[in-house]
């Protein structure tokens, strides 16, 4: 079962995936970011932890490169942080990383304690 974790603090929210994001997984992720969305004026970055997240189909990319279309729209900086070699793999051949700001989860660590 796919669990998304929502954390909030000084502006920056992480979003937590745990499982798999794929078509049976994206409605929960698009509702749960539509929430920050409208929780305006409280965040103004976003990180998406796929530190955990086992696998990723197209639905998935889809539904990440819309998150960070919708994050642009709301001058929201949007992050993809702490990606595993599966994923980070897949994003290379797809041409995603030059897409997506990636961080390590060291990196994220250093702007989530600013």
């Amino acid at each position: 079962m796919e669990k998304i974790t929502i954390l909030k603090e000084n502006g920056l929210t992480e979003i937590i995936i745990n499982g798999n994001l794929n078509i049976h997984s994206i409605d929960l992720l698009e509702v749960r970011f539509r929430d920050i969305i409208s929780d305006s004026g409280t965040t103004n970055t976003i990180a998406v932890n796929c530190e955990n997240l086992d696998s990723i189909d197209s639905s998935g990319l889809g539904m990440l490169i819309s998150l960070s279309k919708q994050a642009e729209k709301n001058d929201i900086i949007f992050y993809l942080c702490g990606l595993n070699q599966r994923v980070s793999t897949l994003f290379d051949i797809s041409n995603l990383d030059r897409y997506f700001k990636i961080l390590t989860m060291d990196e994220f660590r250093q702007i989530a304690h600013r």
